[in-house]
């Protein structure tokens, strides 16, 4: 799949999501031995690395890995992967919604700069609307 130029192909995107949500994993042990602590470190990082990244498709993977990673390494031991419980239904669900605010953030932010830009082409073209009436048939 070809990408368009000045933009980042997916599997760099993905490769600095993985290093982002190991980091987290390192800082998130570092910080505390309480889940829900460590729960709130890996998804605060995940927020600011989907609001910073401009792939969506990125974006979800790198949550997915991180809650793999917190699933193995954080809430059990040795990687082990485990679903008992309802615990974990709580923990993707903060995953989910730390990845929605990213992604949210990031378009509030370019919806603004687009509206900033549109309206600093408005002033300088100095007209009251950007779309003039078209001359009818009998002009």
């Amino acid at each position: 799949m070809q990408t368009e130029p000045g933009r980042t192909p997916f599997g760099i995107n993905l490769a600095v999501g993985a290093v982002a949500m190991v980091t987290a994993a390192f800082a998130a042990v570092a910080v505390s031995h309480d889940v829900p602590a460590r729960l709130a470190v890996m998804a605060a990082i995940l927020a600011l690395f989907a609001a910073v990244l401009t792939d969506v498709r990125a974006s979800l993977a790198t949550a997915l890995l991180g809650y793999l990673l917190f699933n193995g390494f954080l809430v059990h031991r040795f990687g082990e992967l485990s679903w008992a419980g309802t615990a974990w239904h709580l923990h993707l669900a903060v995953f989910a919604v730390a990845v929605g605010l990213g992604l949210a953030s990031r378009r509030i932010r370019n919806a603004r700069a687009d509206a900033a830009v549109t309206a600093e082409i408005d002033a300088m073209l100095d007209t009251p609307d950007r779309h003039p009436a078209r001359p009818g048939p009998d002009s």
